[in-house]
């Protein structure tokens, strides 16, 4: 009777690990994390109208910009984006940064940039970005949240302010250039 009682106690113990590493497994195989991994291009950003819901491509600074998203796969994600011809600017000063002009340096307020640790939330679709070194000093430090949504090879993130969607989505097209 001991030794059937014994028995009873392992094969519960491995059938107890088993479920256990069965869960794990799928949580890990359903989770979004590795779908972030790899290089995305900036394709658009939009503005959505308060009233009638309707999405509209952005203008100003906002309109045409190019740039990329990287997640490493391992926690680490940058982010670089700039108006469209950024790269064609002239600048007035002779190639130096002391030499730059105000028109030059106003060039310069075009480009964003950050860096940092990211963290992904499966339950509530949103994603960190642990901002560890960025273009404006006072961001150094924060957290960006953004919503995502996956549909095909697109990413759209949605900025999160104190846990609202504001209304501006930023479409990323996967360059489908991770090794596996």
């Amino acid at each position: 009777m001991k030794n059937t009682f014994r028995k009873t106690y392992i094969l519960i113990g491995i059938c107890a690990l088993t479920l256990s590493l069965i869960q794990c497994n799928e949580k890990t195989a359903s989770s979004d994390f590795n779908k972030f991994t790899g290089r995305w291009k900036l394709h658009k950003i939009q503005l959505q109208d308060t009233i009638t819901q309707n999405w509209t491509d952005a203008l100003g600074n906002n309109k045409d910009r190019k740039g990329f998203i990287i997640y490493d796969g391992l926690g680490g994600m940058g982010v670089h984006h700039v108006t469209e011809n950024y790269e064609n600017f002239e600048f007035e000063g002779k190639g130096s940064l002391d030499s730059l002009t105000k028109r030059d340096l106003r060039h310069f307020t075009n480009n964003f940039v950050y860096f940092g640790k990211y963290n992904v939330n499966d339950i509530d679709k949103t994603i960190e970005h642990h901002i560890e070194a960025h273009i404006y000093p006072k961001s150094w430090g924060s957290i960006a949240k953004r919503e995502y949504k996956f549909k095909g090879d697109t990413l759209i993130l949605s900025p999160l302010n104190k846990g609202l969607r504001l209304p501006v989505r930023i479409i990323w097209i996967s360059l489908n250039d991770t090794t596996e």
